[in-house]
């Protein structure tokens, strides 16, 4: 998975990795991104990965295939800086089984800052992601991925482990994988589908590689679901020339997501009276999903009810999305402040 890459690559969307997954055909999915017993909680799909809440976890889910989330446990917060500028990590939630340390992580970095060589070293280390970066402004398909970007992530990675050395270098990297590719292994899948980011494929691959057959992942065809997806993508990013013709081209869509970004886009051109109209026609058909539409739509309903000096809608629009059992963080903290404070547009 690419991560939010997925709504700029119209060859490689959120549907593509679904139709991938279908055509494998696995009997297990495990998700690399997530870890321990995330999705008990609807907030998981708060992730970067938003293959995994699109459509991955859905199918799945639909499919009866069973999902087994692999991952080691990340960072809750933000650690606090100290007086002398060290850092305060009682806040990273350790996964028992994680061979790396943040404390030394964070420690080398510093250290190295503090000396010319050791500058040097991390600048070499950035300029080594040039390619990858020059890569992901592409549109890229999944034949140029798999050929392009993972051999260049792969390359940057090893430049890095050369440059800072194993560990603290290089995040552990190969430790990490190995831990997460036993998790894998005991998960009881006679066919396993491990999705993760692109990030971590190569060592993945590696800590796999004498345990397991490693079968190319099929090439998806995401037919006219697929082009469907790429559009309504361009119309959440927003970044077009030609507003009309999209506009036009989201008119032709029954679809609820449709309306939501065609709210957006009227909007955003001065149209919030014609923008109201499209959020009120959502609210008579299902908008249940995508897993984002529900807490974004009720709440830029809420700011339009405001604009248009209908403040009690719009307060019962902001209290609807506080209620649903998950919305966007970025939604919860419009609908919070919708509460407090009448929407209006910056000037």
């Amino acid at each position: 998975m690419v991560g939010p890459f997925h709504t700029r690559w119209p060859r490689y969307t959120v549907v593509h990795v679904r139709q991938a997954l279908r055509a494998f055909e696995p009997d297990v999915v495990a998700l690399e991104p997530l870890a321990g017993d995330a999705l008990a909680d609807p907030q998981w799909q708060d992730t970067d990965e938003i293959a995994l809440p699109h459509t991955v976890v859905p199918w799945a889910k639909r499919s009866k295939v069973k999902l087994v989330s692999v991952g080691l446990l990340g960072v809750a917060g933000t650690p606090t800086s100290n007086e002398d500028g060290t850092q305060d990590l009682d806040d990273y939630l350790r996964d028992p089984q994680d061979p790396g340390d943040p404390r030394a992580e964070a420690d080398l970095l510093r250290f190295l800052e503090q000396y010319e060589e050791g500058k040097a070293r991390l600048a070499a280390v950035r300029a080594s992601l040039e390619p990858v970066r020059a890569l992901l402004a592409q549109s890229l398909g999944p034949e140029r991925l798999r050929g392009e970007l993972l051999p260049a992530i792969e390359a940057q990675q090893a430049e890095r482990r050369r440059l800072l050395d194993h560990g603290p270098g290089d995040g552990w990297l190969d430790e990490r994988a190995a831990v997460v590719a036993s998790r894998t292994l005991a998960s009881g899948g006679e066919r396993i589908a491990l999705v993760a980011g692109v990030d971590q494929v190569p060592a993945l691959e590696r800590a796999l590689a004498d345990h397991v057959e490693l079968v190319e992942p099929p090439r998806p065809d995401a037919g006219e679901e697929g082009r469907t997806r790429a559009l309504l993508d361009v119309a959440m990013r927003g970044e077009v020339d030609d507003v009309a013709a999209l506009l036009a081209s989201l008119r032709n869509l029954e679809d609820a997501e449709a309306r939501y970004h065609e709210a957006n886009l009227l909007l955003a051109n001065a149209h919030p009276a014609e923008a109201l109209e499209r959020l009120e026609m959502l609210l008579r058909m299902d908008f249940q999903e995508p897993y984002f539409l529900p807490g974004f739509a009720l709440a830029r309903l809420g700011q339009l009810y405001d604009l248009a000096a209908r403040r009690r809608e719009a307060q019962r629009s902001y209290r609807g999305v506080m209620a649903l059992s998950y919305a966007p963080a970025e939604a919860l903290a419009a609908a919070r402040s919708g509460l407090e404070q009448q929407f209006a547009l910056p000037t």
